[in-house]
C-alpha cells in the first residue's frame, strides 16, 4: 500500500500515525524506524518534484498577476480615452447648441428690426398717399366749385 501512495500529504499523515496516538513515542509498543524512513525517503524523492511545480505555479500567478495588471491599465486608459472623447463631443456639442442659440436670438432680433422698417415704410407710403389723395380731393373740390360758378354765370 505504501509503495503506490504518491501524494506528499498522505505520506505525511502516514508518518504522523507512526509516530503518534497507539504507536506514539511514549506507548509501549516500538514506533517501526524502518518504516518512518522509507516514509522520509519517499517525502525525499517527491519533494523536488512537489518544489518545481509550486514553484512554476508561483512564475503562472506572477505571470497571471502582471498579465491581469496590464489589462486593467489598457482598460483604464481606454475609458480614460472614451471618456476624454466624450467629453470634447459634449463640449462640441454644447458650443454649437450655444452658437444656434444665438443664431436664432440674432434672427429674432433681425426680424423685429425688419418688421419696426416695414411698418416705418408703410406709415410713409400711408403718409404720401394720404397727401396725394388730399391733394387730389382739394384740386376735385376747387374743380367742383369752379363748374359751379361757371354754371351759375351761365343761367
Amino acid at each position: 500500500m505504501i509503495e503506490n501512495e504518491n501524494s506528499i500529504s498522505e505520506i505525511l499523515e502516514e508518518l504522523r500515525d507512526e509516530l503518534a496516538g497507539k504507536h506514539g513515542l511514549f506507548s509501549k509498543k516500538k514506533v517501526d524506524i524502518d518504516y518512518c524512513e522509507q516514509l522520509t525517503d519517499r517525502l525525499a524523492k517527491l519533494l523536488p518534484a512537489a518544489l518545481n511545480e509550486a514553484e512554476h505555479v508561483k512564475q503562472k500567478r506572477k505571470e497571471i498577476l502582471s498579465n491581469a495588471d496590464l489589462v486593467a491599465k489598457n482598460t483604464i486608459r481606454a475609458a480614460e480615452e472614451q471618456a476624454e472623447k466624450l467629453a470634447q463631443e459634449s463640449e462640441v456639442i454644447k458650443r454649437a447648441n450655444e452658437s444656434a442659440k444665438a443664431i436664432i436670438e440674432n434672427a429674432y432680433v433681425q426680424c423685429d428690426n425688419l418688421i419696426l422698417r416695414t411698418k416705418s415704410h408703410l406709415d410713409n407710403l400711408f403718409a404720401e398717399t394720404e397727401k396725394f389723395l388730399l391733394t387730389t380731393l382739394s384740386v376735385i373740390r376747387t374743380n367742383r366749385e369752379e363748374l359751379r360758378v361757371a354754371q351759375l354765370d351761365q343761367n
